[in-house]
């Protein structure tokens, strides 16, 4: 092996420049994190999944009709959940709380974690439809073979249109990658 002078210069040179190479690319992976925050307030990513406010609604003069809510479930292909809305359809009143439970169990042998996407039909209904409690509002862990419910509170908005009378309120629940 030669050791020489000269190539003991170059192996420093090159040690400095692969040190000076991994100092650069840790200060630009942290740097990323501002502004990936900043891009997310910017353009209201992440923020799907947060409680609703129910504001100040005004007192209807008639009684509001009811409206029918059908509950629905999916899981994305290939996770091995099941999840079931323990109510399928109910009859709600705009205005009061309603509460809805889901069953979710994870049918395999190892923990596995998801997250529960809301999806309304029509899509206009998502407006009126104001959740309070959710699960879809952080990811869940399972481990093998565990069954759970989970409670959805929620309320129609009074101000839903008079047309607006049926209402399907769905999940769809994704495998979370890299957590499980």
């Amino acid at each position: 092996m030669d050791k020489s002078p000269a190539t003991l210069h170059d192996n420093r040179l090159l040690l400095l420049k692969l040190l000076l190479l991994a100092c650069v690319m840790f200060v630009f992976a942290w740097g990323l994190i501002p502004v990936y925050d900043a891009l997310c307030r910017l353009t209201g990513l992440g923020s799907l999944q947060r409680p609703d406010e129910v504001g100040s609604q005004r007192l209807a003069a008639t009684p509001l009709a009811p409206v029918l809510l059908t509950f629905d479930a999916t899981v994305q292909p290939g996770l091995p959940w099941q999840v079931r809305p323990l109510t399928r359809t109910l009859r709600a009143v705009p205005g009061e709380f309603v509460r809805v439970d889901y069953e979710i169990t994870n049918a395999s042998n190892r923990q596995v974690i998801g997250q529960a996407i809301p999806r309304y039909l029509p899509a206009a209904a998502a407006e009126y439809v104001k959740k309070l409690d959710c699960f879809c509002f952080a990811q869940q862990a399972f481990a093998p073979g565990e069954t759970r419910r989970f409670p959805v509170v929620f309320v129609v908005d009074k101000n839903v249109p008079a047309g607006l009378d049926s209402i399907t309120l769905a999940y769809t629940v994704f495998d979370v990658p890299g957590r499980s």
